[in-house]
């Protein structure tokens, strides 16, 4: 093992030059991460990118090609063994919950699998946890499937695990469940747990990881502190203005000196801006300068975020 990629030993899981083939296709290419206690570790990047397969890997339901999964320092063999099951926690990018069966018991059976003291207690407890103590007994099929979700988010926690895999968790979801999940994963992080999610949301890796690992085609890409990482590609700030407003709004904002580029296209202008540039001051800018209707400041997306983390050769 190279290493730059030897296990970190205060990490709680770890993949170390992980590689997993099906066939001759290569869905994951020597791939290794940490996630240390109360880190919440983001895999950042667009469908096929090898999240899901990462999360398989860690969470033992896939064996490696080649390379390691460890669990506090010990390299787990496949499958894990019940001990390494009990710590881990799963929330699949499909819900996999029981239909026909309640709330509760669907937390039932998976606090019975998992030999939970108190099962009835910490059904409750959880239940309440997730918001849905007073849908306890009614259907799964009858929940919505922003609750089923958090259903699935519960099912997860019922063995009280040290680390918690989650696949996507708020995919499809309303913006209410979406925050209730949101504060489900900062409360793990402050109880100490640590945390593995993918997300394809540039803003749910904002808000919710400590670090990011940005994956393209099966390669990481990139790895490190995700405020550092999410700045790479810059903002843009849309300017709403005539075409005769153009030079006006080039004047103001040559004055600030900021290095942006800029483009003209039909109903304005775009603004491009270099990741350390104060972004208020030119939308203020452009929008103080004569003929200009409005100002828009966007955030790049996914594919500018991973394009520029490619070319600038971070990880």
């Amino acid at each position: 093992m190279h290493p730059s990629h030897l296990p970190d030993p205060e990490a709680t899981i770890t993949l170390a030059e992980v590689t997993k083939r099906f066939g001759a296709r290569v869905a994951l290419d020597g791939v290794s991460l940490s996630v240390a206690r109360g880190q919440v570790l983001g895999l950042l990047g667009p469908n096929g990118a090898g999240k899901t397969t990462i999360i398989d890997l860690a969470a033992g339901l896939s064996r490696p090609s080649a390379g390691e999964v460890l669990l506090n320092g010990a390299v787990l063999p496949f499958p894990f063994p019940p001990s390494a099951r009990r710590r881990i926690g799963l929330v699949p990018q499909h819900t996999a919950l029981y239909d026909e069966l309640s709330a509760a018991a669907n937390l039932r059976f998976a606090a019975d699998l998992f030999a939970v003291a108190s099962p009835k207690r910490r059904v409750a407890e959880v239940l309440d946890l997730i918001g849905l103590g007073d849908r306890a007994g009614d259907r799964v099929s009858t929940l919505s499937g922003g609750m089923q979700r958090r259903l699935a988010f519960g099912r997860a926690l019922v063995h009280d695990p040290d680390v918690l895999i989650l696949d996507e968790p708020t995919l499809g979801v309303d913006i209410e469940n979406r925050h209730a999940i949101w504060a489900h994963v900062r409360r793990l992080r402050r109880d100490g747990k640590t945390v593995l999610l993918s997300t394809n949301y540039l803003d749910e890796a904002e808000a919710l990881c400590d670090h990011v690992v940005a994956l393209r085609a099966g390669r990481q890409i990139a790895a490190g502190p995700t405020a550092e990482l999410l700045r790479v590609a810059g903002r843009r700030v849309e300017v709403d203005c005539a075409e005769d407003a153009v030079p006006a709004v080039r004047r103001s904002l040559d004055g600030l000196g900021t290095g942006a580029r800029l483009e003209v296209h039909d109903g304005g202008m775009t603004v491009h801006l270099p990741t350390d540039c104060p972004v208020d001051a030119v939308a203020a800018a452009a929008l103080c300068a004569d003929g200009v209707r409005n100002v828009r400041v966007r955030a790049p997306d996914m594919v500018e975020v991973l394009e520029a983390l490619s070319a600038g050769g971070h990880g």
